[in-house]
């Protein structure tokens, strides 16, 4: 049976302070592959990651996640999972109360991201590519095919590097 999940709720446990912004990210999967966004600007510049963004005010988590995956892609999601939670605080652009779904699209051309560069990465071949290094602690937990949600609290310090981190399991 599908559990219903509050978000609201889950945002309000997780909030550290008035900072953290809501967001949302998909590792969407199509025939052994991720696809990933080279990113242009803050955060993250420079690394690849998955495609996502802001949750709009009275904005549901999936469907935002449904939205900004086809904002940035030009794909549509299907099979979407709730993977990971993050609370992540730090300097500016680094403070965050993060959604990771995985999920999977039917067709693989994309069209072209005013946010950066996109690719199809073997899923096997990820931790080798220019992941965030955030992302590269957390992919394991996130792609780890069991039914676990997983919450992570981040910290980054001055310099935008992860000084503190924990996973979790999380209940629901």
């Amino acid at each position: 049976m599908y559990k219903m999940i509050r978000y609201e709720k889950l945002v309000e446990s997780l909030k550290k302070n008035e900072k953290q912004k809501v967001a949302t990210i998909c590792y969407a999967e199509n025939d052994g592959k991720i696809l990933f966004l080279l990113r242009k600007k803050e955060p993250f510049s420079g690394y690849l990651v998955p495609p996502g963004g802001h949750v709009e005010k009275d904005e549901d988590v999936e469907s935002a996640t449904k939205r900004e995956f086809f904002e940035e892609t030009g794909l549509e999601l299907v099979d979407l999972k709730l993977k990971m939670v993050t609370s992540e605080v730090g300097p500016e652009h680094y403070n965050w109360i993060l959604f990771i779904f995985v999920g999977k699209t039917k067709e693989t051309n994309f069209v072209e991201s005013e946010e950066g560069s996109l690719s199809w990465i073997e899923k096997e071949k990820i931790l080798s590519e220019n992941l965030s290094p955030i992302d590269k602690l957390l992919v394991p937990y996130i792609l780890d095919q069991t039914d676990i949600v997983w919450k992570a609290e981040i910290e980054y310090n001055g310099e935008k590097e992860v000084s503190q981190w924990r996973v979790k399991n999380y209940k629901i």
